[in-house]
């Protein structure tokens, strides 16, 4: 099962992009030439997924022998996406995503790839990696300073505050706090209603006339 993010309308193009890359793999055996490949923070990402479970008494979580995790660079519509094949499983992201988004995702992915066995139905997988890379990435300590009065509304400063600490964006670490109780499902409901602009406007980084 391919997990892509973003809309249903991108799920075509993550699906092309695995499949080229898939018949690459089986042609020769060698990774595709602009995959910027990063072996290191996926595997700090296991890691702590599988930390973050074990403490909660859970043993769920079954990564196949190798994960092959990476970047691509000017795919058009490419949002990002996790799928297993052969004793594999990959995790491909567009390298414009802003270095905030690219840690998020890239352990939403981890975690799918880890629960995929679990969850047949691709809408109930994502929104149970989003549960568990959120758990491991934002402890339920740290959520409570920020959300343990129960609070209804969040100005524009909280917001900002809230995501420079975690360094995450602020919709997520409400999720968070969702997911840890300190939220209802009627503020939720009314923090999606009210938000400003649709998340997939904000994913990548902006541009600037400074020179890389």
């Amino acid at each position: 099962m391919l997990v892509s993010l973003g809309s249903a309308t991108n799920l075509p193009v993550n699906e092309s992009l695995f499949m080229r890359m898939t018949d690459q793999w089986e042609r020769a055996q060698v990774i595709p030439a602009d995959l910027l490949f990063q072996k290191s923070p996926v595997e700090a990402v296991v890691f702590r997924l599988k930390k973050s479970e074990q403490e909660a008494g859970s043993e769920r979580l079954q990564f196949p022998a190798e994960l092959i995790a990476g970047e691509i660079r000017g795919e058009q519509g490419l949002t990002g996406f996790s799928a297993k094949f052969r004793e594999q499983g990959w995790l491909i992201l567009p390298a414009e995503l802003s270095p905030m988004y690219k840690n998020l995702f890239l352990n939403i992915l981890t975690a799918s790839i880890g629960l995929e066995h679990l969850y047949p139905s691709r809408s109930e997988l994502l929104v149970e990696a989003e549960r568990a890379a959120l758990a491991a990435m934002l402890p339920e300590e740290e959520i409570r300073k920020f959300f343990g009065l129960k609070l209804s509304r969040f100005p524009d400063s909280f917001r900002n505050e809230v995501s420079t600490y975690f360094n995450l964006p602020f919709e997520y670490v409400l999720k968070r706090a969702h997911f840890a109780g300190f939220v209802s499902d009627q503020v939720m409901d009314d923090f999606r209603t009210n938000a400003a602009s649709p998340r997939t406007a904000t994913l990548r980084r902006p541009q600037s006339n400074r020179a890389a």
